[in-house]
């Protein structure tokens, strides 16, 4: 097993192990997701066209978000390291030149097979960004939300990009233990870089890691067998929603060596905490505007019409000055008055007293709840496009240090999805001209149908109205004990 550096029997290089980012969510799909949730913001007072980016942008991120619940529900399982004893090799070797990753001044390594789904970095970015302008919209856009029905597909939109969020922000981080690892190759025929797997055969691994790789690089005819120049013990794994042929093994060489990508990653975690808590600040601002717009309180602040806030703000303004004015004055009763008459000062409690009511609680609280719906709309307004700025820049970032795209944009899988959101468009803007190009027949026949559209909502309001007003005759006539009527209004 000591063999000199000029013939060993095999060397062994550290080498990066990866399913690469699929097609669907590579450089391009991303860009043109990006860009559709810009175009959401700006054209939300369209209409039909807004209608068209948003639909394309929340499927694109549903399936993101679903991809994200199977990853954190299916993590990576390690197999025990083992042992494999290899040649040894000086550090002055002349090797280097073939093989920059050279692994040398050993003669015993740990074998654990895994591999990295870089998948996970753009799922990570697509449910995050997506939820953090989704939020928003929600909060601010009374176009999207200005129905019922669309304020419920709202609600469960986001609750589903807030659950992929967390899975993804939950399965990430485990990104960086994955194991280091290594190819067994010749010294006279350096490997191929990158190179994907074509499978693994149940030959490759007899009992152990370190009996398979001296029984293949001692038989030549076993040598000869397999797929590639070099031995790869990661191709022997596998991850759930990939092909294994998909698996991809790259030399580690520059920043992919693995102490070099744990210095990337120390930068990465050390930058993680702000951004991190950059998001759960915007989502904490945006939740709670949400809901005081459910919370039975009435405030001088419409937070949910933030021109308005601007064009009301001197009126907003002196009604503050007047809730503090009649909080802090207090409110004297009658004791406070004799008081002023018999000129006898009381003692400091019961003058404090005035101050501890639950009328003058209501005005401090009344005062405090608008403040702090004034704070949280500033910042809401200022934190939440410069959280998804920072977030954008900061995972794309890193997603250039997982290697270059698999796609190129010209290839037919980057600007496909541009394709079908054109036409999409083009058919959503030929339907907003059916009635200029629609024969009269048609027309009439579409009068009809809303007429009769018309009459079912019409019946279905007096049903309701007719519900309203028969439970709050029932509950006055309960608070007031007559339950004969109760019995006969039934």
């Amino acid at each position: 097993m000591n063999a000199t550096d000029r013939s060993p029997l095999f060397v062994v290089e550290e080498v990066l192990c990866s399913y690469p980012i699929s097609t669907t969510y590579d450089s391009c799909p991303r860009y043109l997701f990006y860009a559709l949730l810009l175009a959401v913001c700006i054209t939300r007072w369209t209409g039909w066209l807004a209608d068209v980016f948003l639909g394309a942008a929340a499927t694109y991120a549903g399936t993101a978000a679903i991809q994200a619940f199977i990853l954190v529900s299916s993590p990576a399982k390690y197999q025990p390291p083992q042992k494999v004893s290899i040649p040894w090799i000086p550090d002055n070797t002349s090797l280097w030149n073939d093989f920059p990753a050279l692994i040398t001044e050993t003669n015993e390594i740990d074998i654990i097979p895994a591999a990295i789904e870089l998948d996970a970095d753009a799922v990570l970015s697509i449910v995050v960004t997506a939820y953090l302008v989704f939020l928003p919209l929600q909060c601010w856009s009374r176009i999207f939300a200005q129905e019922r029905i669309s304020s419920i597909i709202f609600s469960l939109w986001n609750a589903l990009m807030f659950a992929g969020s967390i899975s993804s922000l939950i399965y990430w981080p485990t990104l960086k233990k994955t194991p280091i690892q290594y190819a067994f190759c010749l010294p006279q025929l350096p490997p191929i870089s990158p190179i994907s797997s074509d499978g693994w055969e149940s030959w490759e691994l007899t009992s152990t890691w370190n009996s398979s790789v001296w029984t293949i690089f001692s038989n030549d005819s076993l040598l000869l067998q397999l797929n590639d120049v070099c031995f790869y013990p990661c191709f022997n794994t596998t991850q759930v929603l990939r092909q294994q042929t998909s698996l991809q093994a790259t030399v580690a060489s520059g920043d992919n060596r693995f102490t070099k990508r744990h210095k990337f990653w120390g930068k990465v975690i050390y930058s993680q905490r702000y951004i991190y808590s950059l998001v759960a600040l915007s989502m904490v601002l945006n939740v709670l505007l949400m809901l005081i717009k459910v919370l039975p309180y009435h405030s001088r602040v419409p937070s949910s019409r933030v021109w308005e806030i601007w064009k009301e703000r001197k009126n907003i303004l002196r009604g503050l000055k007047e809730d503090f004015s009649a909080a802090a004055h207090g409110a004297p009763g009658r004791r406070g008055s004799m008081v002023e008459k018999t000129g006898t000062q009381l003692p400091l409690w019961k003058r404090a007293s005035r101050y501890v009511t639950f009328r003058t609680m209501g005005l401090w609280a009344k005062v405090t709840f608008d403040v702090v719906i004034i704070f949280a709309v500033v910042f809401s307004i200022v934190v939440s496009p410069l959280t998804v700025i920072a977030f954008v820049v900061w995972i794309e970032y890193y997603i250039r240090h997982d290697g270059p795209s698999q796609e190129t944009p010209q290839q037919v899988g980057q600007w496909s999805p541009l394709v079908s959101l054109a036409l999409l468009m083009i058919s959503a803007a030929i339907h907003k001209l059916k009635f200029w190009v629609a024969p009269r027949h048609e027309i009439e026949q579409n009068i009809e149908e809303l007429k009769q559209e018309i009459e079912r909502l019409e019946t279905l309001r007096d049903r309701k109205s007719n519900t309203r007003e028969f439970h709050s005759l029932r509950d006055r006539f309960s608070s007031e004990g007559r339950h004969d009527d109760c019995n006969q209004i039934e």
